[in-house]
């Protein structure tokens, strides 16, 4: 018989807070850290907002040298995991860093690569030392270092679902016995490469992000970075670990159709969605909660909606929905991790995160979006959807423990 597999660490860096507290405070009270873009000039661009996090402070914890050479994305991830591991009061060091992993998702530190080049252009010497944090896998190689963890490591590199894949494969490294704990989650900073590619594609918006609105036109970015400490039950019950939620299942699957455009149907998106159902072994009207991958593009947050419909049947439409992503922008990798740590918030204080911006309803999208305001709720079970570009997706499920 496999292990359960529980949350018990939360750490964040959002554009609406540095830390949990901050975080759930704008869930529950509808606060949006979108702003205009002082980063760069986007005068000429269909979008000049942005989910910045300005100012960030990295924790005092970081080295002189982790200040100094890792990049924005990295030092992100390591700040989340230093709340998560402070949240959940479990030192790597205690048990010598053996059975604790990191898995990660992450784009890699792109604006490093990109100032780089500027260097280059400019005639001047970079420090090839910048080129270090342009792999996806430097963020979780740095919170290994940090902490000296010799458990699994490994990196996710599947766009926009990267942040929710890697914590159902963090669960399966517990689950097949690699490790006790993992920290898993997903990180993501802005970068010129690209905003100015989703400009070009004309998937920005060209004013408010508007998940599931009739007006929605595209995505606004965001950055940020969140950790999730995940244990066997038995560890954390062993350490006398405060239990925040359960990893009950999670699905995978691969829309095979289009390198931008999800599945028209949905149909990859309801496949992850029956196979965590599956492995979770749960009825559909037990789940109170889908927060949902709804970007606010017209074509996504149809299809989500008819995956939505397929899967839970008459249970659809009593079943609440909604999307923070007008609240943080959409962080890309960083995006699945932030939104479960939103769940499991939502789930552990009885709420549903809103979806900010909605004002006119879509006959195509015809399901309970939280309109606006947040709600109190009683659900014991909660699921998280993540697309992505190359029609990945992912679904977890979480169940609430009753302390």
């Amino acid at each position: 018989m496999k292990s359960r597999v529980v949350i018990t660490g939360l750490g964040v860096v959002s554009p609406v807070g540095q830390g949990i507290v901050s975080f759930e405070t704008a869930l529950r009270s509808g606060i949006s850290g979108i702003r205009q873009n002082r980063w760069h000039d986007t005068a000429e661009a269909r979008s000049q907002l942005v989910g910045q996090i300005d100012p960030f402070e990295p924790p005092s914890q970081l080295s002189r040298e982790e200040r100094k050479h890792l990049s924005r994305a990295d030092q992100y991830a390591l700040a989340a995991t230093i709340e998560a591991l402070a949240h959940t009061r479990f030192d790597p060091a205690s048990v010598g860093g053996e059975r604790v992993g990191v898995v990660l998702g992450s784009g890699g530190g792109v604006a490093n690569s990109e100032a780089y080049v500027e260097h280059a252009y400019k005639e001047t010497v970079g420090r090839p030392s910048t080129l270090l944090s342009v792999s996806p896998d430097s963020a979780g190689a740095a919170i290994a270092r940090h902490f000296g963890l010799h458990g699994p490591r490994s990196s996710i590199m599947t766009a926009c679902s990267s942040g929710a894949t890697a914590i159902g494969y963090a669960a399966d490294f517990i689950q097949c016995g690699f490790a006790d704990v993992m920290l898993a989650g997903g990180t993501e900073s802005l970068s010129h490469v690209t905003f100015s590619g989703f400009n070009a594609l004309k998937a920005l918006a060209t004013g408010r992000n508007r998940p599931f609105d009739l007006r929605r036109d595209g995505i606004v970015l965001g950055e940020g970075a969140a950790i999730l400490v995940l244990e066997s039950y038995e560890h954390a019950m062993a350490r006398g670990a405060r239990i925040l939620a359960e990893l009950a299942g999670y699905g995978i699957s691969s829309d095979a159709n289009h390198i931008t455009a999800p599945h028209p149907e949905g149909d990859g998106m309801a496949r992850a969605m029956e196979q965590a159902i599956s492995r979770a072994g749960v009825s559909l009207d037990a789940i109170g909660y889908i927060n949902a991958h709804g970007t606010g593009t017209a074509l996504n947050d149809k299809s989500e909606t008819m995956a939505i419909h397929r899967v839970f049947g008459e249970h659809a439409k009593s079943t609440a929905v909604s999307s923070i992503k007008p609240m943080i922008g959409h962080t890309l990798s960083a995006a699945g991790a932030i939104e479960s740590v939103a769940t499991i918030l939502g789930l552990r204080g009885q709420f549903l995160p809103p979806t900010l911006n909605y004002e006119e309803p879509d006959p195509e999208c015809d399901l309970d979006y939280v309109p606006n305001v947040a709600r109190n709720a009683s659900f014991q079970y909660a699921m998280k959807n993540s697309l992505a570009f190359g029609g990945n997706n992912t679904s977890l499920i979480f169940k609430r423990h009753e302390s």
